[in-house]
């Protein structure tokens, strides 16, 4: 998925923050509501040391730009002005994790006690479909921001 530089689709299930306060934050992110089944396209855009996410939910749009980091085995990931560093340990059967290790607002480091908790996972199904499960949590156990699960397949794929 990652070195497709092209659109991907599928379905995905959606759940959404908990409270108000998850609400308020997921809302400013651009996260997708809760959902069952949703139809999903994430259109990956190759450009010089990095790729654009736009990932779409039934209409539902948030956009991230994804980028090695200065960090050996771990990447950035920028939402607007916020910089997330993740690690990217493979895990069995070769499931990619990708834990939050660092976060900053601009050039501005910021306190990894109260950066969000990624809790992913992408592998491969026996049918070849990209699947993903990420969930992003509020610090300190202030509750789920979102959680999408599901699968892809490129357009390249399926053509």
């Amino acid at each position: 998925m990652h070195s497709q530089g092209s659109v991907a689709r599928g379905v995905a299930r959606v759940d959404g923050a908990d409270g108000w306060f998850g609400r308020i934050v997921a809302t400013a992110f651009g996260f997708p509501r809760a959902s069952e089944h949703v139809p999903v396209a994430v259109d990956i855009r190759t450009e010089p040391g990095r790729e654009r996410w736009v990932r779409d939910f039934g209409g539902k749009r948030f956009v991230s730009v994804l980028s090695a980091a200065a960090a050996p085995g771990c990447l950035e990931e920028r939402f607007g002005p916020f910089s997330f560093i993740l690690g990217i340990p493979v895990g069995p059967a070769g499931v990619l994790g990708m834990p939050v290790r660092a976060w900053r607002l601009g050039p501005l480091p910021l306190p990894r006690f109260l950066a969000p908790v990624s809790i992913a996972t992408e592998d491969v199904d026996p049918d070849g479909r990209f699947r993903f499960d990420v969930e992003i949590r509020l610090p300190m156990g202030l509750g789920r921001l979102v959680r999408y699960r599901g699968w892809l397949i490129s357009d390249a794929k399926s053509a």
